[in-house]
């Protein structure tokens, strides 16, 4: 859906735009190649020959590719930077929404998807990252009628039908979630960030994951040189119970960018399982800098430290983390047991006498059966 919005933005380039440098702007709105969209798109920018607005779709299409790498600062500030140059660029609002959407930034991913719908309400990634975000804030009724917008103005998106389906499994209607992700399944791919990327995803929610490893091989195929590819290919490795290729993936995506939050994440959930907590404390210490509002990477990072034996660091841990996700009742258990380990008895027993409370209110107050 996203590659729809920046196509139809291109399509009204005026022609003095595209033949002033057709190269450039040919690469500066690729999807499956960033290290040459990136360095196109600066070219442009820093050329001085553009009007204001071309320079505003520029800013607008850099950041998109950084953020298709997971640049999420870099790509929020070239979003802001083509806000700032014209106020009324739809797409640049859907690509920063996207960016904070996946920072955790929930309330700017709404703000910033809203603002676009404001400008043109016919937006299907717009609706699908407003769906998301309010997804992580707890809103899955909002979030579904928004997925449901999106796949309804796009029914090839796959993301979108992956979305609501994550939605439908979050309130256990495990029917319509399974529906939604064979509905996935079924889309042709469209390229490979936008297609081979997606229905692999889809394919791994469905537990196929030699279908997945398939999907981001051919991804890998068009864009060798993406660190996310091989990242989610050696998740999928791992999830098919091959460790070794796995961890030569995760270890490739991290040396093509050592801020892979994906490639530390299951690279230093491998290191902790063969029990070298060092080199997973690296990781998850890697995967905080790139992703330092993300509650679950503190909890690998202090379940770590306790398996080291250092309980006043994994204490810390479970603290920020649950500073980040004060609702997660699971978080006080990880730190009541770090208390316990650490002889603080009564702090022990106070968090997980927490985590029993904060159970029970939540069985309370679901309307639907856990079993």
């Amino acid at each position: 859906m996203r590659a729809l919005l920046v196509a139809l933005m291109l399509a009204s380039l005026p022609c003095g735009a595209l033949a002033q440098s057709d190269r450039d702007w040919r690469q500066c709105r690729t999807e499956d190649a960033d290290h040459l969209a990136i360095p196109a798109c600066t070219r442009l920018i820093d050329s001085g020959a553009l009007s204001e607005r071309d320079r505003a779709v520029a800013f607008m299409l850099r950041g998109t590719a950084h953020w298709r790498q997971r640049d999420f600062d870099d790509a929020i500030a070239d979003e802001t930077e083509a806000i700032t140059i014209d106020p009324n660029l739809a797409a640049a609002y859907v690509s920063r929404s996207a960016a904070h959407g996946d920072k955790r930034n929930n309330d700017q991913a709404i703000a910033d998807s809203s603002k676009a719908l404001d400008i043109d309400p016919n937006i299907a990634a717009a609706y699908l990252d407003r769906g998301i975000a309010r997804g992580s804030k707890g809103d899955l009724a909002g979030a579904i009628a928004d997925t449901t917008r999106a796949v309804e103005l796009d029914p090839n998106s796959t993301l979108g039908f992956i979305s609501r389906g994550d939605l439908h499994s979050k309130m256990r209607e495990l029917g319509l979630a399974h529906a939604d992700f064979n509905r996935a399944t079924e889309i042709e791919p469209r390229g490979g960030f936008h297609g081979y990327r997606i229905r692999g995803i889809a394919y791994e929610r469905k537990n196929e994951y030699r279908h997945a490893i398939a999907d981001f091989s051919r991804w890998i195929e068009i864009d060798p040189t993406c660190a996310y590819a091989y990242a989610l290919r050696g998740e999928a490795y791992l999830r098919n119970g091959d460790e070794e290729h796995a961890f030569t993936e995760l270890s490739k995506a991290i040396d093509i960018n050592p801020r892979s939050a994906v490639g530390h994440e299951i690279r230093g959930i491998i290191y902790r399982a063969r029990g070298d907590q060092t080199h997973a404390i690296a990781d998850f210490a890697a995967w905080i800098e790139t992703e330092p509002n993300n509650p679950r990477a503190y909890e690998w990072l202090g379940n770590s430290y306790i398996d080291k034996g250092e309980f006043d660091r994994a204490i810390a841990a479970f603290t920020r983390e649950i500073e980040l996700d004060p609702d997660n009742a699971e978080a006080y258990r990880w730190r009541s047991r770090a208390h316990g380990r650490n002889h603080e008895n009564a702090a022990a027993i106070t968090d997980y006498n927490l985590a029993i409370e904060m159970t029970r209110r939540q069985i309370q107050s679901s309307d639907r059966p856990l079993h």
